[in-house]
């Protein structure tokens, strides 16, 4: 976008170039990048294992007491 400048500039003697800025690179590495993360993303949450500690107890018998 010219931001209201015509492409023949103010004296209309010569053509000046627009100077747009092309965002279709941005836009296609922004989708490779989120398809890449897309992919990725469960592999890593399940290859992670725990241990997770086992408990016998159940809930606490004592009530908090707010003084």
């Amino acid at each position: 976008m010219a931001f209201g400048r015509s492409a023949l500039g103010s004296g209309g003697s010569r053509p000046r170039p627009l100077s747009d800025i092309n965002v279709t690179p941005l836009v296609d590495v922004m989708l490779v990048l989120l398809v890449i993360f897309i992919i990725t993303a469960p592999l890593l949450t399940s290859s992670i294992r725990l241990d997770l500690p086992q408990t016998d107890a159940g809930q606490p018998n004592e009530v908090p007491r707010f003084v």
